[in-house]
C-alpha cells in the first residue's frame, strides 16, 4: 500500500437509499487528510447526484463500462488507483456481484481489478440480510478478505424495524482508518500466542422439545476473537450456540486459518471442549453465558400439557471457568466476564477473588422489564475492568465508558499487553 500523502480513498455507491448519505462520507474522509474519488452504479443515481459528488471531490464520478467518455481500459486504471476502496451503501446485488465475480457495471469491474484492501458497508432489508444466500455471500466475501462494517438495526426505508440499516457513518469511517493503518494479517502484536475464548450461552434440557437458556449472542466474544485474529493470535473459540448466536468472521483466509471453532450446547460440553484446548493456551478469556444451573433428570420424551402445577428440580451445572482455573498449568491467566444487575464493581470483584482470575469485566444487564445499552445482545458495552492486586491488596477497578463492543475488544488486549509488559499476565 502506498504511504505517500494524501491516502487515496475510492468510494462506490450502489442503490440504496442510504446512497443519499455518500456526499457527508466523502466530506469524513477529506476532513482526514484523505484524496477521494466516487464511481457508482446507474441504480445509484436514482438517490444521489453525481454533480454533488464530482463538486466535492474535484474529480469525475465513473460510472460506466462504454460510451461516450469511457475508455476501454478505464477500470483498470480506477483500479490501481486508491489505497482504500470503499462500498457505501452495499445492496444485496452488490455483494452477489463481487461474491461470484461478476463484472458486469464499472463498480463489479473495478473491485474484480483492484489489489487494494476493500471495505464493504452494506444497507438492505432486515429478510434480505438475513436471507441464507447473502449470508453465504458475505461469509464467501470474508473468506477472500474483504472487510464489512456491518450494518444497525432500526427504524428501515420501509418503515420495518430490523437489522440492516447503513452503518453509522462514522463508525465507516473509523473501520476505513483502521484498515489504512493496520499491519498485514498475521504480522500484528500477538503473533505467536495462542488464547482460549469462550462465547455464547448454554442451555439446559427439560424435555425433548424445550431447555432453558439465556439471551447471550456472543458478539463481545466474537469481536475479542476478530481483533485477536487481526493481531495475529490463534484463536480457540469454544461457542455455546442457539437461535441468533453469531460466529467470529475472520477478514481472510489466513486468520480463518488460525481460528479453531468448537460448537457447543451444554455446560458440560462447554467444559470438555476447553479443557481440551487449554494445555496449548497462553491465556483464557471466559465471555461465555454459562447455566449456573441445570435440570435434574429431563424427560427424554416431550412432556404433556396439564392443569397441574410442573415442578422443576435444579443443580449446580458444571462451573467451567472455575474448572479451568483449577486445571491451568503455571503462567496462563484468566479474564473472567460478570453480567450483573446489582453492586457491578463488588460482584465482579468477587467473582474475581472467589475463581482465583487475573481480571475480570463486570458489566450492568437490565433487570426483567428493563432495557440496557450494555451486556446482552447489543453492538455497545460498559463496565468495570477489575484486576487482580499482585501485592495482594484490594483489586484495582476501573470505569470503562459506553462503546461499541469492537472497540471494547480492542480495549482489552490493550490492557493485557499493559499487564503482560509489567508482568501481570
Amino acid at each position: 500500500m502506498r504511504r505517500e500523502a494524501p491516502a487515496r480513498v475510492l468510494l462506490a455507491v450502489t442503490g440504496g437509499i442510504a446512497a443519499y448519505k455518500a456526499p457527508e462520507l466523502v466530506r469524513l474522509f477529506q476532513k482526514s487528510g484523505f484524496e477521494v474519488r466516487c464511481m457508482l452504479t446507474e441504480s445509484a443515481r436514482e438517490f444521489v447526484s453525481e454533480l454533488v459528488l464530482e463538486t466535492l471531490t474535484g474529480h469525475r464520478v465513473a460510472r460506466r463500462l462504454w460510451g461516450e467518455g469511457s475508455l476501454g481500459t478505464e477500470h483498470i486504471e480506477w483500479a490501481r488507483w486508491p489505497d482504500l476502496i470503499v462500498v457505501a451503501p452495499a445492496t444485496a446485488q452488490t455483494l452477489a456481484r463481487f461474491a461470484h465475480g461478476l463484472a458486469d457495471d464499472f463498480v463489479s469491474t473495478v473491485v474484480l481489478a483492484t489489489r487494494a484492501p476493500i471495505l464493504v458497508a452494506p444497507a438492505m432489508n432486515t429478510a434480505m440480510w438475513e436471507n441464507a444466500a447473502t449470508r453465504a455471500n458475505i461469509s464467501l466475501l470474508r473468506s477472500r478478505g474483504f472487510s464489512f462494517a456491518d450494518p444497525e438495526a432500526g427504524t428501515l426505508a420501509c418503515g420495518e424495524e430490523g437489522e440492516g440499516r447503513l452503518a453509522d457513518l462514522s463508525k465507516i469511517h473509523d473501520r476505513a482508518l483502521g484498515l489504512m493503518a493496520a499491519p498485514a494479517s498475521g504480522s500484528g502484536d500477538w503473533k505467536g500466542r495462542t488464547i482460549l475464548i469462550t462465547a455464547g450461552p448454554t442451555r439446559t434440557q427439560i424435555d425433548a422439545v424445550r431447555y432453558i437458556t439465556n439471551p447471550s449472542t456472543g458478539r463481545m466474544g466474537r469481536s475479542i476473537a476478530e481483533e485477536a485474529l487481526r493481531r495475529g493470535a490463534v484463536v480457540h473459540y469454544v461457542l455455546g450456540v442457539d437461535k441468533g448466536v453469531v460466529r467470529p468472521e475472520p477478514s481472510n483466509r489466513e486468520e480463518a486459518s488460525r481460528l479453531k471453532l468448537v460448537e457447543v450446547r451444554t455446560a458440560s460440553e462447554m467444559l470438555e471442549a476447553s479443557l481440551a484446548a487449554l494445555p496449548l493456551c497462553q491465556g483464557v478469556i471466559a465471555t461465555a453465558a454459562v447455566m449456573d444451573y441445570e435440570v435434574v433428570d429431563a424427560a427424554t420424551g416431550k412432556l404433556k400439557r396439564s392443569q397441574e402445577e410442573a415442578v422443576l428440580r435444579l443443580r449446580p451445572a458444571p462451573d467451567v471457568l472455575a474448572t479451568l482455573r483449577r486445571q491451568a498449568k503455571p503462567g496462563q491467566w484468566f479474564v473472567g466476564f460478570a453480567a450483573e444487575t446489582d453492586a457491578v464493581a463488588e460482584n465482579g470483584a468477587g467473582k474475581l477473588a472467589a475463581k482465583s482470575l487475573d481480571f475480570v469485566f463486570a458489566n450492568p444487564v437490565a433487570r426483567v422489564g428493563e432495557t440496557s445499552a450494555t451486556g446482552f445482545g447489543g453492538d455497545t458495552n460498559a463496565g468495570y475492568w477489575i484486576r487482580r492486586n499482585p501485592t495482594g491488596g484490594a483489586p484495582m477497578v476501573e470505569a470503562w465508558p459506553q462503546e461499541l463492543k469492537t472497540e471494547l475488544a480492542s480495549r482489552i488486549l490493550d490492557a493485557l499487553d499493559e499487564s503482560s509488559a509489567s508482568g501481570r499476565a
